[in-house]
């Protein structure tokens, strides 16, 4: 680890070192040798923001009177303030969601999103999360969908009708719709897997619900993902994406501290039992790293080196996804490393042979459905292309 720690030490810039200083759960000195550089302060505000630990940063409110800039403050505060305002939109959402899926008995399961942040910092508006999580059972999908639909959400993921064969095949090329409402900023995710490909995490959806427990918002019950699963989905879903927001580790850090040996003991079991293991091994690294957690449990051993680089340099930079063509393959590469199943590597790479991102560019009818299979790499190289003159 201390050879990590002279990694960061070198390559991570001042505005990000300090970040993760004012990340901590406490601070005692100054970083920096005792002494404040010269911070680019419009670049620790990007990333700050880009990263969404604003309440983090300001919770040490006498470091930031004396070391930063009052109009640096200043938009920390308007940042802060706007997510205060419409995290009660997102609590009433959830609410209505949950009340309608109960009436129409739909079983269901929230994640994520603002349940998280009341659970883990009893405000359901410290997190800058983007949207409202819940999975369903795949039958009961079309049917909570427009539900949701009813609640006044457009969905915007797909944004177009799919036809049965479109519908039949994005069950397994995706793994949720996205809605967004048109008069506030509220956005749902409806899920029937959690993860995509569902190989990765490879708990079926059904399981997930039964094994869920129950948050308290205002007055009601809300069903909410188990502990257990919690722990392992959570270091699998910021492993997935190379931890490239630090506020995914620092809510699993903070998960860490809040949860008992014998749930970590469990968690890292199920991990194992899954092929997670080193999702979990990553995340456990990482937070020790970075967050100073406890890392007892797992004594560091058999981390795989390139799995913690690539995970520091996303965090520095941007994830794989975001770095063109080039990039996109290095991120298929980086997620066959994850998990060492067949059946995992199989999905992964099959999902390259159509998306619904294709059906939007050209319209065929059911019956030429193959066509999607044999036009993928052409659709995939016009899509870059495309998006590289609307960018110029």
């Amino acid at each position: 680890m201390n050879r990590t720690r002279k990694h960061i030490k070198q390559k991570f810039p001042d505005e990000l070192r300090l970040l993760i200083y004012l990340s901590q759960d406490s601070i005692e000195s100054i970083p920096f040798d005792g002494n404040l550089p010269n911070i680019d302060w419009e670049e620790f505000l990007n990333l700050v923001i880009k990263h969404r630990l604003t309440s983090h940063v300001l919770k040490y409110a006498k470091f930031l009177a004396e070391h930063i800039p009052i109009p640096t403050y200043e938009k920390l505060m308007e940042i802060r303030l706007d997510r205060s305002k419409i995290s009660l939109n997102f609590a009433i959402h959830a609410i209505r969601i949950y009340q309608k899926f109960e009436e129409f008995n739909i079983k269901h399961c929230f994640f994520k999103g603002p349940l998280l942040s009341l659970e883990l910092y009893q405000d359901v508006g410290f997190r800058n999360f983007r949207d409202i999580d819940v999975l369903v059972d795949k039958q009961d999908v079309e049917k909570a969908k427009l539900i949701i639909e009813d609640l006044g959400f457009d969905c915007i993921y797909p944004n177009f009708k799919l036809s049965a064969k479109q519908q039949k095949a994005n069950y397994s090329i995706s793994h949720h719709y996205h809605f967004k409402h048109p008069a506030q900023i509220t956005q749902v995710e409806l899920h029937w897997n959690i993860t995509n490909p569902k190989s990765f995490y490879g708990v079926e959806t059904k399981d997930i619900i039964e094994n869920c427990r129950k948050i308290k918002i205002s007055n009601y019950n809300l069903p909410y993902i188990s502990k257990i699963d919690n722990l392992v989905y959570q270091a699998a879903h910021g492993s997935i994406h190379q931890w490239y927001r630090l506020f995914w580790l620092k809510d699993f850090s903070v998960i860490l501290a809040n949860s008992s040996a014998e749930y970590l003991d469990k968690a890292y079991e199920k991990s194992k039992q899954l092929k997670l293991g080193r999702s979990f091994k990553q995340a456990c690294y990482l937070s020790g790293l970075l967050f100073n957690s406890d890392l007892t449990i797992m004594n560091h051993q058999n981390i795989k080196s390139r799995l913690i680089k690539t995970a520091l340099h996303s965090i520095r930079t941007t994830d794989l996804n975001q770095k063109g063509i080039s990039g996109k393959l290095k991120l298929v590469l980086y997620r066959l490393r994850i998990k060492p199943t067949f059946k995992y590597h199989f999905d992964l790479l099959y999902r390259l042979r159509t998306h619904l991102t294709d059906w939007e560019i050209i319209r065929l009818n059911d019956r030429l459905f193959f066509l999607y299979y044999l036009l993928r790499p052409f659709l995939l190289i016009y899509k870059f292309v495309f998006k590289k003159k609307k960018l110029s």
